[in-house]
C-alpha cells in the first residue's frame, strides 16, 4: 500500500521555492483546476476550465512545471498529442489503450507495485512511480471491424 503524500499545493510550492520561482495565483490556479479533473485530461480541456483566469502559455509552462515536481503525468497513448492526469489523490493504475478508437480503460496494479516494491528493496533501488500501459483493439473495435 502507498503512502500518502503531502498536500500537493505544499508540495508545488516548496518545488518552486527550491527552483527560485515565484508562487503565483495563476500557477495555484493550474493546480486546483488539475485537482478537480476526475481522470486523464487534455490542454485543451484544462484550458477551457481556466479560460478566465490564466493564458494558455501560462497553462502550458505550468504543466512542465507541476510534471517536474512530480504532481502530475503526461501521458501519449500512441497520439501525436498529449494527456495528462495528476499523479496525487489517486490509485496506482495502469491503462488499456484501444488503438483504433482512442478509448482508455483504467486498472488496479496493486499486485504489480508490491512487486517492483520488493525489488526495488532487495537492490536498493528507490521507486518514485509504477507505468503499466497496454496497447490493442477494444471489443467495439473488433466488432465494428473485424481485425
Amino acid at each position: 500500500m502507498r503512502e500518502e503524500k503531502a498536500d500537493p499545493v505544499e508540495i508545488f510550492v516548496a518545488f518552486l521555492r527550491r527552483e527560485g520561482l515565484n508562487v503565483t495565483r495563476s500557477r495555484l490556479a493550474v493546480l486546483r483546476a488539475i485537482a478537480a479533473q476526475p481522470k486523464h485530461f487534455e490542454v485543451a480541456e484544462l484550458q477551457s476550465s481556466l479560460r478566465a483566469q490564466v493564458s494558455p502559455a501560462t497553462v502550458y509552462r505550468t504543466l512542465g512545471l507541476l510534471e517536474r515536481a512530480g504532481l502530475v503525468r503526461k501521458l501519449s497513448f500512441g497520439e501525436t498529442h498529449a494527456h495528462y492526469e495528476r499523479a496525487f489523490g489517486r490509485e496506482d493504475h495502469g491503462h488499456l489503450i484501444c488503438q483504433r478508437c482512442g478509448r482508455v480503460w483504467e486498472f488496479p496494479i496493486e499486485g504489480m507495485r508490491a512487486t517492483l516494491e520488493k525489488a526495488a528493496q532487495t537492490t536498493g533501488f528507490s521507486l518514485r512511480e509504477v507505468v503499466v500501459e497496454g496497447y490493442g483493439v477494444c471489443r467495439d473495435c473488433r466488432e465494428a471491424e473485424p481485425v
